[in-house]
């Protein structure tokens, strides 16, 4: 009797649901996340949804977008293997944004008639003839075989990228030998002077001729091979085949087939299946998609076409390559021969020990320039080359319609400023004194260049609408492994070599990190108490489980660059302090929400009690763990 009862509420529920709640909210909302929300939800009532979709229709002319009417559409259509792609709107704080889905598939109903298909469309009658529709694969799945081969092309030949990075391993390996060279000469790091720069629309401003130019020097070869093999991924939960390719390269000199793979090879769970399926892609067939995906990028946006008539679409499987490409040809033939001409006119004091004066050297003895996409930051050791660029810049590049964004500039001196132009990159510690650069998710020290993380995303909101909770199958599991997942996005080899930081800072690193885990698992915890609740002893378990996680973790990805690259890390950080770190981050997090945790806070105190450090804590774990040093964190909401 129990059973059918509870099946009955289901069906309600679920009718309650279904035929109610969401046919209303449907009919009367518009709704959708935001651009600040991360997973919050937004409801705009329909009339002003309606008035914002109106004015941004208005205002695509401004954005350089042109309306296309459905034969237009055909036509361009008929000659690709891609369809087009679905623009919606994302709010944010001063306006909206507009995000392309280049992942789904699209279809387009077939010509009716020979005046095109504008006649099922023709209001006022009724066209009870019926429509066929083509499908047409998405973007991204037909441009694959582009990228794997212009990220083949590019991994034999990085010059092309200019001083493009796009991980915090590419930093470090940018950054350590450079600040290295500069104690190993000086003794100690130097007073190093910083500008760092944002493009102004820079995907949007990407000149589509020039840029399809730059493609084209690139491809030399007539034709290029690609390897198709299976990667299968085997988990505790799951079991999935994921496709996978790789550029084929022939060497004439001896005969071998070199590859040159860019699957990830995170998981030890996995098996690599080799089917021998090999495939020529020829130049003409690669460079024609590649024109139509950059000249005809057509958007469907509240049932009308628009043609992108400036720029290069966002979000696609090619869009950071190409914007890299574009910015690196302007590097190449613009913004190092500026540099090498500052030295060459007494700017700076350039030592050529072991330098070839070539003339796009993304770094030098005395300076160092480094791009993520389109932020830029650029490090000098004279005050005169910095303002130098810092105002080369500022005038911007006209030849690749490219500007900077006036908003976006920082420094770490004092410089010349054109009206309206602040420098608000630069975060001053809570003790007045210390003072940071931010860029791209980065503090970097002013006065020592050491790095810390950059937190400032997570204000704002509240860190809930980061997260998602999972309460089905066995969530005490699914929350262990969620305090392992918190560690991993800021644990980097760039935050705990003692090349770059000194001993204090490798650990305020850690304890910082420890401090947004912490909070995450109190948001976690309270918003599934609504579901389940936990045994204290457990949580303790899991969370000391975790302590050691981070600690393996880092070990392992220093070992990794020291593997994989010329530079050599030094971790001097004992297992011990990670764990006496880890417990001083949780408990001052859950101090204040004592209420909820007040048993697994005496679990927790008391094994910091018996910790080995605790009784010779260093002066370095004492400023770790030192408020003031995390006043940012602190700002926080959970």
């Amino acid at each position: 009797m129990h059973v059918v009862k509870r099946k009955l509420l289901e069906k309600w529920i679920f009718w309650y649901f279904s035929c109610l709640v969401v046919p209303l909210l449907q009919a009367n909302f518009y709704v959708t996340e935001s651009a600040k929300g991360k997973h919050d939800i937004y409801y705009y009532a329909k009339p002003i949804w309606e008035k914002l979709v109106a004015n941004t229709t208005v205002c695509f002319k401004d954005r350089r977008y042109s309306y296309l009417d459905d034969a237009v559409v055909h036509n361009i259509l008929r000659g690709r293997q891609f369809g087009f792609s679905k623009l919606r709107l994302q709010p944010k704080e001063d306006g909206v944004r507009m995000v392309a889905n280049l992942k789904g598939s699209s279809t387009m109903p077939l010509s009716l008639s020979t005046i095109g298909v504008q006649n099922w469309r023709t209001k006022g009658k009724v066209n009870h003839q019926k429509i066929m529709y083509k499908r047409y694969p998405s973007v991204n799945s037909v441009l694959r075989d582009a990228y794997t081969i212009l990220k083949g092309i590019l991994f034999e030949k990085p010059h092309k990228l200019g001083s493009s990075v796009f991980n915090y391993d590419d930093v470090y390996k940018k950054l350590c030998p450079f600040l290295v060279g500069q104690k190993i000469k000086r003794g100690t790091v130097p007073n190093l002077f910083m500008i760092t720069s944002d493009v102004l629309q820079a995907f949007d401003s990407i000149d589509q001729n020039h840029l399809l130019g730059i493609v084209k020097n690139v491809l030399v070869e007539d034709g290029y091979f690609l390897k198709e093999y299976h990667q299968v991924i085997c988990t505790k939960k799951s079991l999935w085949v994921q496709k996978q390719l790789m550029m084929l390269d022939e060497s004439s000199n001896n005969g071998h087939t070199r590859f040159t793979s860019f699957a990830s090879f995170q998981s030890w769970h996995c098996v690599f299946v080799n089917q021998e399926r090999c495939k020529l892609v020829k130049k003409k067939v690669l460079f024609s998609d590649l024109t139509e995906h950059v000249k005809h990028n057509v958007l469907q946006f509240d049932g009308k076409f628009y043609l992108q008539d400036v720029g290069i679409p966002q979000g696609g499987v090619l869009s950071s390559l190409l914007c890299s490409m574009y910015y690196g040809h302007l590097e190449k033939r613009v913004i190092f021969p500026f540099l090498e001409k500052t030295i060459e006119s007494g700017c700076c004091k350039e030592n050529n020990d072991g330098q070839t004066n070539c003339p796009d050297k993304v770094s030098s003895s005395s300076y160092m320039l480094m791009r993520f996409l389109d932020d830029f930051l650029f490090i000098s050791t004279s005050k005169r080359q910095a303002d130098s660029f810092f105002s080369r810049l500022q005038r911007g590049f006209r030849g690749y319609n490219c500007y900077m964004n006036e908003k976006k500039f920082g420094a770490n001196f004092d410089v010349e400023q054109i009206s309206g132009s602040s420098l608000n990159r630069v975060y001053v510690g809570e003790d007045g004194a210390t003072s940071f650069l931010r860029w791209s998710g980065l503090l970097i020290n002013c006065s020592t260049m050491e790095i810390q993380a950059d937190y400032t995303k997570y204000l704002g909101n509240h860190l809930s609408s980061t997260l998602t909770v999972r309460w089905q199958g066995k969530p005490g599991i699914t929350l262990k492994e969620k305090l392992c997942l918190f560690l991993r996005p800021k644990c980097y080899p760039i935050f705990f070599d003692s090349n770059i930081n000194s001993a204090a800072v490798v650990r305020l690193n850690v304890f910082q990190v420890f401090l947004l885990c912490a909070m995450k698992f109190h948001c976690y915890i309270r918003d599934l108490s609504f579901i389940c609740k936990f045994h204290k002893r457990y949580c303790s378990n899991i969370i000391q489980g975790s302590l050691r996680y981070l600690h393996l973790l880092i070990k392992k990805r220093m070992h990794s660059m020291r593997l994989n690259s010329d530079v050599q890390p030094i971790l001097e950080l004992e297992k011990e302090e990670v764990e006496w770190l880890g417990f001083q981050a949780y408990i001052q997090v859950l101090k204040r929400k004592e209420s909820r945790h007040k048993e697994l806070l005496a679990i927790l105190r008391s094994r910091l009690l018996s910790h080995r450090m605790s009784g010779r804590v260093s002066p370095e774990l004492k400023y770790a763990i030192d408020t003031k040093n995390s006043s940012l964190l602190w700002e926080i909401k959970y």
